[in-house]
């Protein structure tokens, strides 16, 4: 199997995250795997957005599914990064399609946990949205469906049930349980923490057949043992100077 380098949320050394211009870097570097988030604002719209708040990476505030599109459009994603980003947006989903395709880029799509009053509502009309938009997807285009949140799998799960499923852990959450978590998601694919991650480990995910990529691994040297062990990929902000490992 391939080994994949995914770059985390476009390559974020050279332009803000999760921005067009950061997705535009992967094509100027060879880089076939894009990893971004999906959110949605209170009036249903879907955005390529990493955190709950548009605090950090916008001028904007607020918990992005207490505002309206509105605001998200309005917001500039760039300036907080370097003046020559300044009026950079947020990609909307379909945005990320068309990039998708006109680039021939493979995604793994992270589903953010969707939090507040109206959470679950809205989190039936994220991925019922998200699973429209993949009808307009070039079939040749890969897709991983990733998540923490094993709800919103499911979720994703009852409309798409023929993608590939991809559980996030964090190094403290593998513990004895680990394997059910990935069998009642539906998971072919498991991304552990590189934090505390050892040899031992990946040999026990690989002796169950899943995939393993690693999140998030910026060590050059760290990546190039990572793939000595076996792993399958490492997700990676610095997608560019990774490339050469495969």
């Amino acid at each position: 199997m391939e080994k994949k380098i995914f770059a985390h949320r476009g390559i974020p050394t050279l332009a803000p995250e999760n921005t067009m211009p950061a997705f535009n870097e992967l094509v100027k570097n060879g880089i076939k795997w894009l990893e971004t988030d999906l959110s949605i604002t209170a009036d249903e719209e879907v955005f390529i957005i990493h955190d709950d708040k548009l605090d950090r990476t916008t001028d904007k505030s607020g918990s992005i599914e207490t505002v309206d599109s509105s605001v998200v459009k309005q917001a500039d994603a760039g300036s907080w990064y370097a003046d020559k980003f300044t009026g950079t947006k947020v990609p909307t989903l379909d945005e990320l399609i068309d990039f998708l395709n006109e680039n021939n880029i493979n995604a793994n799509i992270e589903l953010k946990g969707v939090v507040g009053d109206d959470a679950d509502r809205l989190a039936d009309i994220l991925v019922g949205k998200f699973s429209q938009s993949l009808e307009k997807l070039d079939f040749e285009n890969k897709l991983i469906i990733s998540s923490f949140n094993p709800i919103m799998l499911e979720k994703l799960y009852r409309l798409r049930p023929e993608l590939d499923y991809a559980v996030l852990f964090e190094h403290q959450d593998i513990r004895e349980d680990w394997n059910l978590t990935m069998q009642a998601c539906h998971a072919k694919i498991i991304h552990p923490d590189d934090k505390d991650l050892t040899k031992e480990k990946i040999n026990m995910f690989k002796k169950y057949d899943y995939q393993v990529n690693v999140w998030t691994v910026d060590d050059k040297e760290r990546a190039k043992q990572l793939f000595d062990w076996g792993v399958d990929g490492i997700f990676t902000n610095k997608a560019d100077q990774m490339k050469d490992l495969i």
